[in-house]
């Protein structure tokens, strides 16, 4: 390890200190803020779908409600899309203002996050990958890191999309699963999913993955809870960037809203880009068919300045968040 990393890390304990103490969380604002956090899965570590996940995914049932504990210290705990609608009609809004939001729709937020939910009365917007709800549809990293995990790894690695760096290791740590997926990204969602079907994943498993995302009635539920606003994450989350045509891209961002809408029997007013991707073009049909949508950048929304349709926010998992202190250091938006 370099000098500089040795001196990185001896420092990283100071700074979360200071970031948790002393960050713009911790202060009234002369303006409104608006904090958007970004959750994906709410999984126990005795939950085998924990340890198939990308830590940086995953956060468990009880840092969640710690997590929850901490926001109400801080902030006015808000609904995403009341906030936008106060933003455009010029009303009051809070100093200190946070959004808990999630991704994609999976199971366990119906098992775990909503429970927590209602606990604590703590309002959510869930973005729904809407064609793959009540399907069998799995995300190509889960897949991934399903087959590395249980030693498909050099299988893999044969092929001549799939076999990244590190892919051979046949009992591969997280950290290792989720450096292999970062590499893949440089493809197209195509020509990843049609690598594993060229490979038969499936029968490379040695027991079939559980469904990964909620049903319709599991969703119908999260909606009626009052609590829980729905939002659209395309219909089958492909990436929004140049590489997708642009009838794909219409299709992604358009027919997401209008399946949800029938389905749910609600107005779809907010979007989520996935894995944060977008081109121009993929923007301006989101600035024409949504109020708002949210980026996986990170930052906190200033309500003067805020771009309602690329509106930033602040990744959690687990890792990075499984203490008060390192909670709240993360809030800071310094770390």
């Amino acid at each position: 390890m370099s000098a500089k990393a040795l001196v990185k890390r001896a420092l990283k304990p100071l700074l979360i200190s200071v970031a948790g103490r002393f960050g713009p969380h911790r202060r009234a604002a002369s303006e409104p803020r608006l904090w958007i956090l970004m959750y994906h899965r709410i999984l126990p570590e005795s939950d085998p779908r924990y340890h198939q996940e990308e830590p940086g995914m995953r956060v468990t049932p009880e840092s969640f409600e710690m997590h929850l504990r901490e926001l109400k210290r801080h902030f006015e705990l808000v609904s995403l899309g009341d906030w936008v609608k106060a933003q455009e009609s010029g009303a009051v809004l809070p100093r200190q203002a946070c959004a808990v939001t999630f991704d994609d729709g999976w199971r366990d937020n119906f098992e775990y996050a909503l429970p927590l939910l209602k606990k604590h009365q703590v309002p959510a917007t869930l973005f729904a990958v809407a064609e793959k709800i009540g399907t069998d549809f799995q995300f190509w990293p889960n897949v991934v890191a399903a087959l590395m995990l249980s030693g498909a790894g050099p299988t893999l690695a044969k092929h001549p999309v799939l076999g990244v760096a590190g892919m051979v290791a046949v009992k591969p740590t997280p950290e290792q699963v989720a450096a292999c997926i970062k590499q893949l990204k440089a493809y197209t969602d195509l020509e990843l999913f049609q690598a594993l079907e060229e490979l038969k994943w499936r029968e490379l498993l040695s027991e079939p993955m559980k469904p990964a995302l909620m049903d319709w009635p599991q969703l119908r539920e999260m909606q009626a809870s009052g609590l829980v606003e729905i939002g659209s994450h395309t219909c089958t989350h492909q990436r929004l960037n140049r590489a997708l045509p642009e009838s794909e891209l219409e299709r992604e961002i358009v027919e997401s809203r209008s399946r949800l809408e029938r389905e749910l029997e609600h107005p779809i007013n907010l979007f989520c880009f996935p894995n944060g991707d977008y081109s121009a073009e993929a923007l301006s049909l989101v600035k024409r068919y949504y109020k708002a949508a949210v980026t996986t950048q990170k930052g906190i929304n200033d309500a003067a300045d805020c771009s309602l349709h690329e509106m930033v926010r602040i990744g959690i998992h687990n890792d990075i968040t499984s203490t008060p202190q390192r909670f709240n250091a993360r809030l800071s938006g310094w770390v």
